[in-house]
């Protein structure tokens, strides 16, 4: 369907490789006009679902770098008291009231080539970094990054930070499911993707690296797939540590979380013998009619 521009921005970037770009900028500036415009439409999206497998249109990536070594720096200013610098290719984008989306201010914002669906709500100081999709009815109170797929009806509590990632254009997005709650000052960055209705509790953060335990299934999610979960116990006290890889997964991305966990810090034994935090899955949930109880009980235990 976009064959024809998707082919002109693999030429420029090519093009940027080779430290040719810029005397052809006037050629790709439009370019790349018409691809921010398709991404803020949501007709193009960094990462989509593909037969069930979320599949990386590179080149949408590779559209979006351009936008960093064609922009010159400006200056921004509504009032004269407030003002920014950025590029001039990836200034705020203005939202419409015909697209049903809130934007608090005083400090609330969307990039240019973000999307935002309808009955979204960005609270300051939520904002929408370039290539971010943000699904129909979704609140957002912290940071969307660049690229990250987030579904509907998920809710971004104060604090929350969901890392952004564009380079290098082989790495997978951060992927948020739908009716998915991060609490207060949790995160999930370098491409980890949560399932539909997942759960954390505050100041739970999953990143690449991360080993997300599973003592429901006796497993653990790592950025190389499913491994087995080894328990030790030191009387009333239970320790966790991460065996051998069970089943292998692209690693290209970080740790997959399966539908409904819900997670909350826990402890886990590292290679050395030391103790290390590490989120830890407590039960499953069916629908979000049962996340508060859920995790207030999860809490307490």
């Amino acid at each position: 369907m976009h064959q024809i521009l998707q082919k002109k921005i693999e030429k420029f970037y090519e093009l940027k490789q080779a430290g040719q770009l810029l005397p052809e900028k006037e050629k790709a500036l439009p370019v790349l006009t018409d691809l921010l415009d398709l991404l803020e439409k949501g007709h193009v999206r960094v990462a989509e679902r593909k037969q069930g497998v979320w599949q990386v249109n590179k080149w949408v990536k590779k559209g979006i770098l351009l936008a960093f070594i064609l922009g010159d720096n400006r200056i921004y200013q509504d009032t004269p008291v407030t003002w920014f610098i950025d590029k001039d290719t990836v200034p705020l984008r203005k939202v419409g009231l015909e697209e049903g989306v809130r934007v608090v201010p005083p400090a609330a914002g969307l990039r240019r080539g973000s999307y935002a669906g309808p009955g979204c709500v960005f609270m300051p100081p939520a904002y929408a970094n370039i290539g971010a999709y943000i699904d129909a009815n979704t609140m957002v109170e912290g940071l969307a990054g660049s690229c990250c797929q987030v579904g509907q009806n998920c809710h971004l509590s104060a604090g929350t930070v969901i890392g952004g990632v564009l380079d290098p254009i082989e790495a997978g997005p951060v992927i948020i499911g739908d009716y998915v709650l991060l609490g207060e000052n949790s995160g999930v960055t370098q491409g980890a993707r949560l399932g539909n209705l997942v759960t954390l509790a505050s100041g739970v953060h999953i990143s690449r690296a991360t080993a997300v335990l599973d003592p429901v299934n006796k497993v653990a999610y790592t950025n190389k797939g499913t491994a087995a979960l080894i328990e030790t116990k030191n009387g009333s006290l239970k320790f966790f540590s991460v065996g051998e890889l069970i089943q292998e997964k692209d690693d290209s991305y970080g740790p997959q979380i399966p539908a409904g966990a819900l997670i909350i810090p826990g402890v886990a034994i590292s290679s050395t013998g030391t103790l290390k935090q590490a989120p830890l899955i407590t039960k499953y949930i069916q629908k979000p009619e049962e996340r508060a109880y859920a995790l207030e009980e999860a809490l307490r235990q």
